[in-house]
């Protein structure tokens, strides 16, 4: 175990780092506060620190308060150093975040007593987070295994209304088509210049009429083949699969979301190449992403008459393909930028969300496909998710700095 001691008087610091060294614990020694804040805030922190109260640009106290006011606070167990005896002195240490204090000068058996206890509550509380995050890890898992159940329970679903509604609105389609011919063929024989109103509203709306309804025969066609792709069964192993076409799909299968409040527009590569992936969990993950945008301008544009854009376009380069879904919503405040992508984090309201949509999201493009998932985000102006995928599906996309930021993993 490694211990920060944060100490400007070197006689004291001398007799810490030799105790403790004898002790057989790692050592760290900062002459002020900081370097302390430094040395924590780094990628491999000590799990104990000894701060010194008085110390030149930053105390002990100072430093305290700084990590616990993080938005992710550093499990490290603090104890102060000070000559402060004064009850008042002792309880503000304690309200600034430390978890214990040593007076000086100090009994080295009453130093270690007070470490063996910031040993045991830190042992714990490593114990717990490692606790927290197999159960993040599990209820991620079963809530994949339950969308995976939806899926296939809609999957078979679909493919019954598919096969029961197919074969009617072929009969309709091919009855419409027939009508289209025959009434061209029926117009040759109507009398011309007729001053019959009747006769003119019908040549007039008739095969308009028939447009419409043909059109709205593709419409349900569409639709029910959308729900199909989207959610068929998914196999286990990556299959080559048109992202594009996905996108499409997913637009359809999510109509009632965005159509009230956005229009979508769509910039889909024609020469984009067949990714191999999981086709369901990258439907998924789409199918988020697109609701996300969509209440995103909803809670911009409510009250108001306007409709916001959804925006999709995919690319490629090199080894991968990049999806990019934008919207005009009212983007991501700044104190949730760096929180999206954890478990059960969400900004909406009880019961209006999970959390678990991103956080799945980042699991699926990165864990499971070696790809990258990243934002660009402006507060009352918009989002846009950027996903890049590995062509081959084996393969991890390089990093990419865009506008300063870097796609994470």
């Amino acid at each position: 175990m490694s211990i920060l001691i944060a100490e400007d008087d070197p006689v004291s610091r001398r007799l810490l780092q030799t105790i403790l060294t004898k002790w057989g614990y790692e050592t760290i020694v900062c002459c002020d506060g900081t370097a302390a804040l430094a040395k924590l805030g780094g990628d491999d922190p000590p799990e104990i620190a000894i701060l010194d109260w008085m110390m030149p640009e930053i105390d002990g106290v100072e430093v305290c308060r700084r990590i616990r006011a993080q938005p992710v606070p550093l499990p490290v167990y603090i104890m102060l150093l000070t000559a402060k005896r004064e009850l008042e002195d002792i309880v503000a240490g304690l309200h600034a975040g430390a978890d214990d204090y040593l007076t000086k000068p100090f009994h080295p058996q009453e130093l270690y007593a007070r470490l063996k206890v910031g040993i045991r509550i830190s042992d714990l509380q490593r114990r717990l987070s490692a606790r927290v995050a197999d159960l993040e890890v599990a209820l991620r898992q079963l809530d994949m295994v339950q969308q995976s159940q939806k899926l296939e329970a809609i999957g078979r679903l679909a493919s019954g209304v598919a096969h029961e509604i197919n074969t009617p609105i072929q009969y309709i389609g091919d009855n419409l088509r027939f009508l289209q011919v025959s009434w061209r063929e029926l117009q040759k024989n109507l009398p011309s210049g007729t001053k019959d109103h009747r006769w003119e509203t019908m040549i007039e709306e008739v095969p308009r009429a028939i447009d419409q309804s043909l059109e709205g025969v593709l419409r349900v066609t569409k639709i029910v083949r959308s729900i199909r792709d989207f959610a068929h069964p998914s196999a286990e192993a990556k299959t080559a699969t048109d992202l594009n076409r996905a996108i499409e799909t997913t637009v359809n299968v999510a109509t009632s979301e965005w159509k009230y409040v956005a229009d979508v527009q769509t910039e889909l590569d024609p020469q984009l190449p067949l990714v191999q992936c999981l086709p369901g969990r990258v439907h998924q993950v789409l199918l988020n992403l697109v609701v996300n945008a969509a209440k995103a301008i909803a809670d911009k544009v409510r009250n108001t008459a306007g409709k916001g854009l959804i925006r999709i376009a995919t690319s490629s380069s090199g080894d991968c393909v990049e999806i990019r879904i934008s919207d005009t919503g009212i983007g991501i405040r700044e104190e949730h930028r760096g929180r999206i992508f954890e478990p059960f984090f969400t900004t909406r309201e009880v019961g209006q969300g999970t959390g678990q949509g991103l956080a799945i999201a980042r699991q699926v493009i990165v864990e499971q496909h070696g790809g990258k998932i990243r934002f660009e985000t402006e507060s009352g102006a918009g989002t846009t998710f950027v996903i890049q995928l590995p062509i081959d599906g084996r393969s991890v996309c390089e990093d990419v700095t865009v506008g300063g930021l870097k796609f994470g993993r």
